[in-house]
Formats: C-alpha cells, sequence, structure tokens
C-alpha cells in the first residue's frame, strides 16, 4: 500500500471514529428513543437481514435500481454524445436536461404515475429521471471541450468514425464521463427511494414511512446507515476510478 493510500485510509478511519462518537454522544443527550445509538442500529440491522420482509423491500429497492442506474447511465452517454457531438441536436435539447436537474422533481410524480402507474415502472421511471440528466449534461460538455487536437490526429491517421470513438473519444472523455456516474449513482438511488415512499407495496422506500409511521426509530435508523454505507461505498470506488483514469 502506497502512503497516499495508507494516509487516505487512516482519514477514513478517523473520520468514522468521530462520526460514530458523535452519534453515541448525540445519542446520549436527546435519548435513545427519539436517536438509538449505534449499537443499537447495528443490532437492528443485523435483526432485520434475517426477516423475509426485510430481505423482500431489499430486493424490490435493489432490482429497481439496477434496472433504473443503467438505463441513466447508458442512456445519459448516449444522449450526452449525440448532445455533444451534433450541435443542433445540443442546443435544441439540452437545456431540457438543464430544466430537470433545476426542477424539484417530486412536483413531476404525478405525470410519471400517470404515465407509468403504480408499481416498478414508476419508481424506475422517477429514478432515471433523477440520474440521467447529469449524465448527460456532464458527457455533452465533455466532448464540446474536447481539444481539437484530438480529431486532427484522428484525421492524420485515417481513423474510421468507429475508431476514433472508441480509441480516441472515450478514452479521451472517460474521467468525466465515470465523474458524472458518481452523481448519478447517488441521484438515482434517491428517485427509487421516494419514489417507493410515495406510491409502493414494497421497497426500503416503503419500508422507512412504514416505520415513521410507527415510530420505530431503530428500524429508521438501520435503513439510513444501509443506505449510506452503500452509497459511500459506491461514490468511494467510482472516485479512485476517476482518478485512475486522470493518472
Amino acid at each position: 500500500m502506497s502512503r497516499s493510500a495508507a494516509q487516505q485510509l487512516g482519514d477514513i478511519v478517523l473520520a468514522s471514529v468521530v462520526l460514530i462518537a458523535g452519534w453515541h454522544v448525540l445519542s446520549l443527550l436527546v435519548g435513545a428513543r427519539v436517536l438509538p445509538g449505534p449499537l443499537d442500529t447495528a443490532a437492528r440491522l443485523v435483526l432485520a437481514f434475517g426477516q423475509p420482509g426485510f430481505i423482500e423491500d431489499l430486493a424490490a429497492t435493489a432490482r429497481a435500481y439496477v434496472i433504473a442506474l443503467a438505463i441513466a447511465m447508458g442512456g445519459g452517454v448516449a444522449l450526452g454524445l449525440l448532445f455533444g457531438g451534433w450541435r443542433a441536436v445540443g442546443e435544441t435539447f439540452e437545456p431540457a436536461m438543464h430544466i430537470l436537474v433545476s426542477v424539484p422533481k417530486v412536483a413531476l410524480y404525478p405525470i410519471i404515475l400517470l404515465l407509468f402507474g403504480l408499481g416498478d415502472p414508476a419508481k424506475i421511471a422517477f429514478g432515471v429521471l433523477h440520474g440521467l440528466p447529469t449524465v448527460v449534461i456532464i458527457t455533452a460538455g465533455a466532448i464540446r471541450s474536447l481539444r481539437p487536437i484530438y480529431r486532427k490526429a484522428a484525421r492524420s491517421m485515417r481513423l474510421s468514425p468507429r475508431n476514433y470513438a472508441l480509441h480516441v473519444l472515450m478514452p479521451a472523455v472517460a474521467p468525466e464521463i465515470v465523474a458524472s456516474f458518481r452523481i448519478c449513482f447517488a441521484f438515482t438511488l434517491l428517485g427509487i427511494l421516494v419514489g417507493e415512499m410515495f406510491a409502493s407495496a414494497h421497497g426500503l422506500g416503503r419500508l422507512l414511512m412504514a416505520s415513521i409511521g410507527v415510530d420505530d426509530m431503530p428500524t429508521v435508523m438501520a435503513i439510513i446507515v444501509l443506505l449510506f454505507l452503500f452509497a459511500g461505498a459506491g461514490s468511494s470506488t467510482l472516485l479512485a476510478l476517476v482518478r485512475h483514469l486522470r493518472r
């Protein structure tokens, strides 16, 4: 392990210890009924994994999330390449992506329900709505900011459009695309959870709202911690990939 990697690991461990200690102190101050402590939350999380209902909700969220993330990432890159490479199309349709980023997505959920009805299609569409615009905008911006030397080199080597895209264009913009995936990773998860909170028979979002309704704070904290760990692990992995691509 290199010195920088060891230092980063040490920083993560130190930050985690400080966060857990602060959590424990705050739990003592406000009471375990309002904010369960780290040990109580960990015990509830372990217990939850032994319950079939929790596993079903977790599987429902994971299934919808994987589908939505694949659509948001793949569709976002495809549209970003189109908008960035074809100026007229980008000027016409890219402003709509900026509007989607700025508009609160909750306001659009009734339209999603009207189009897709209740169930997985609606929450998948809502997840895509959260994650896709950012990927489109960042990918299109990376294409437009590409230095002209890349195109000149491709023409001088007489590369076909396919070889230019595979061997020049994609490697050049890969760091920006992967960086957009970090944002998409979190936003898509947020969209899925919000969709489950509003109208879903299964999923962690539904379980979270049900637990809040019956004042089951240990379950609420267990779900929050699980989502935090998952999002943190995914973001850290993509960040490491970005740094590797930019070397």
